[in-house]
């Protein structure tokens, strides 16, 4: 890590190594990595032969990102209806929206796996591929399948705070050779971030990664949480604040830098090991939650292998919530996800209980203890 930070070892060829392990780790025959999930989506829709005016299928209860990458590259959004108990689109309605579509873009809300298979059907149907943003649900898995692999392209995000990271970073992954040549066609004159925007990333996400550490989180992040939520609650969401910019299609592409790729294959072999720990500690504060009125948990696959990025639980009167979680000691996130178009499908406001490897299962089960104090 510390290597990779300061950029003085030789990491040449760090990315091409780091395309490789996950191809093999996903299960598929090619994988780009570039500098962000945005470019990692313009070029699997590029790759996939769309141009401006077509149509493109997102789900309504989207991340704004997403949306972001069809309006730079003129293209046009058809909202999908959302399932309300998975959050995911709805398999069966998604017919009343797919027609003159070129693609359906399915998101894999907060690590649960959606219901690919039957959206790949709808899909096969119609001729349409089924692009899977699998940014939330890194190292998920659907019977013997990768998320990323389970449809015509994954695309994902390596930023901060998801399960796989190079701080900054997006991944292409898929078995169609004809998309990753027109890809690579594209790719012919992108080059590598250059050095100071590689080391400042480098040393912002090293920050960030140690505050998830059993260590960071339990010297520093929670006790800073603890004293913003009583002091100063909207410095504490700037910290985690993303900033809505729109898309350049005309940007220049940038590949992954070598030390980040580097940094991405030591990640990649720690990812089964926290996406175990994620996953143990959301059934564990599931099953805690289990009957409290007023609250509506998350409805997911048993099956699959989910990766819980986020325990997303819905609640009426979302912000009185979270203040009473704070006052607990609890700290809680506000909803990331957008609604578009005219429709919504549930009404409740969505928050983001914490969950990640640096938490005790003492932890976990304070959460659990504090939601159930405000809600009773």
């Amino acid at each position: 890590m510390a290597s990779a930070i300061t950029g003085r070892a030789d990491h040449s060829g760090g990315r091409q190594r780091f395309e490789s392990d996950v191809a093999q780790y996903l299960g598929v025959k090619h994988v780009r990595a570039v500098d962000s999930g945005r470019v990692a989506l313009h070029l699997a829709l590029h790759g996939l032969g769309l141009s401006a005016g077509d149509h493109v299928v997102l789900p309504r209860y989207c991340f704004y990102s997403l949306v972001h990458v069809l309006e730079g590259l003129s293209l046009k959004p058809i909202w999908a209806p959302i399932d309300p108990t998975t959050l995911a689109i709805d398999a069966q309605r998604l017919p009343e929206v797919i027609e003159g579509a070129k693609a359906v873009i399915l998101i894999h809300p907060f690590g649960q796996i959606g219901p690919v298979r039957a959206l790949r059907a709808v899909c096969d149907k119609a001729n349409i591929p089924l692009i899977e943003d699998a940014s939330q649900a890194t190292g998920g898995a659907l019977g013997d399948q990768m998320v990323g692999a389970l449809g015509a392209v994954g695309v994902f995000s390596l930023v901060s705070g998801k399960n796989l990271q190079t701080f900054g970073g997006g991944l292409l992954s898929t078995d169609d050779t004809d998309l990753v040549r027109r890809v690579d066609r594209l790719l012919d004159t992108a080059g590598q971030l250059p050095a100071p925007a590689v080391r400042a990333a480098l040393r912002s996400g090293a920050l960030r990664w140690f505050l998830t550490t059993p260590l960071g989180y339990a010297g520093v992040m929670h006790p800073l949480s603890l004293g913003l939520q009583t002091i100063a609650p909207q410095k504490l969401e700037a910290m985690f604040h993303e900033e809505r910019l729109a898309y350049d299609a005309d940007r220049t592409l940038h590949r992954l830098s070598d030390a980040q790729g580097a940094l991405g294959c030591l990640e990649l072999k720690q990812l089964d090991r926290r996406n175990q720990m994620r996953r143990n500690h959301a059934l564990r504060l599931l099953d805690g939650l289990q009957g409290v009125n007023g609250l509506i948990l998350p409805s997911f696959d048993l099956a699959a292998d989910n990766t819980f990025n986020a325990v997303a639980i819905r609640v009426n009167d979302g912000p009185r919530m979270q203040h009473a979680l704070r006052r607990r000691g609890v700290d809680t996130r506000s909803d990331y996800m957008s609604w578009y178009g005219t429709t919504r499908d549930f009404t409740e406001d969505v928050i983001y209980l914490p969950n990640h490897p640096g938490m005790s299962l003492g932890d976990v089960d304070q959460v659990a203890r504090s939601v159930r104090e405000v809600l009773r």
